[in-house]
């Protein structure tokens, strides 16, 4: 029999492989981009971007009520893969995901958030949904607050050190620009917790990562690596039709009554 961690565990785990994913914006340091440089739609392939310009942009790709469907993919010593939809609101950033459980062989987690509230599916709670502020009302609502890529600009912003444009690309059939992103590295409390969060060069000390606009000039994609792994999201579809709600109450259980059903099951 698999041995499996605890559902308190692998809730916070979850939640971390969500902020990898959905945010990876963060960083701390002093950017000194020089005078001239060009704005992102005006580069040539090689040249240095304005920070400030650059940062605008991706903080443009989440204005108010702006919805997606999204794709995910962490490679690592726990490799994940998710997909679903996002809406960034007034109230936060609204989030339903499927996620491939790494303790159950062919099972997946769902993760849903709405406001400061959040629920999570997984295969021993046959097709309940776990309340988790019903546990900890402050949990759900810290760790999303820190996954919303709108709060994490300001830092991203002083911790760039250089922006090129690498060239067009296509991301699926979509004409995109690509950027690499040089940052100082940083790391948070939730880091601590999932070693995939950052994509440090182990050589330089400094993150490198990879950004992708389309025509429009909205973000597409992120992706980092790091020595064994890395993380990629993209917006697959932007202003997709979302409609994010709570699970139904009759479908809501605690922590506690996962635990007891893990053990009728022999987990």
């Amino acid at each position: 029999m698999t041995r499996q961690v605890r559902p308190a565990v692998r809730l916070g785990a979850t939640l971390a492989a969500v902020i990898v994913a959905v945010s990876g914006l963060a960083g701390c340091g002093k950017d000194d981009p020089g005078p001239g440089l060009s704005k992102p739609g005006d580069a040539a392939k090689g040249e240095r971007v304005d920070v400030d310009a650059f940062v605008d942009l991706i903080e443009a790709s989440f204005d108010q009520d702006a919805s997606a469907r999204v794709a995910f993919e962490v490679q690592g010593p726990t490799p994940l893969n998710g997909s679903g939809v996002v809406e960034y609101v007034d109230s936060g950033m609204n989030v339903d995901v499927k996620i491939t459980d790494w303790q159950v062989k062919g099972g997946w987690i769902r993760l849903r958030t709405v406001g400061d509230t959040a629920y999570m599916s997984v295969p021993e709670s046959r097709g309940l949904w776990v309340d988790i502020g019903a546990e900890d009302a402050d949990l759900a609502g810290a760790v999303m607050q820190e996954a919303d890529p709108r709060g994490q600009t300001d830092l991203l912003r002083d911790a760039i050190t250089e922006v090129r444009f690498s060239g067009e690309d296509l991301v699926g059939d979509v004409p995109t620009r690509r950027y690499q992103v040089v940052a100082e590295p940083a790391v948070s409390a939730t880091d601590a917790s999932a070693t995939d969060a950052s994509a440090t060069d182990a050589s330089s000390g400094v993150d490198v990562t990879e950004f992708w606009f389309d025509e429009s000039g909205r973000i597409v994609r992120r992706s980092n690596d790091i020595g064994t792994g890395g993380a990629q999201f993209t917006w697959v579809d932007w202003d997709a039709a979302v409609a994010i709600e709570p699970p139904p109450a009759r479908q809501l259980i605690t922590l506690e009554k996962l635990e007891q059903l893990r053990r009728q099951q022999g987990k």
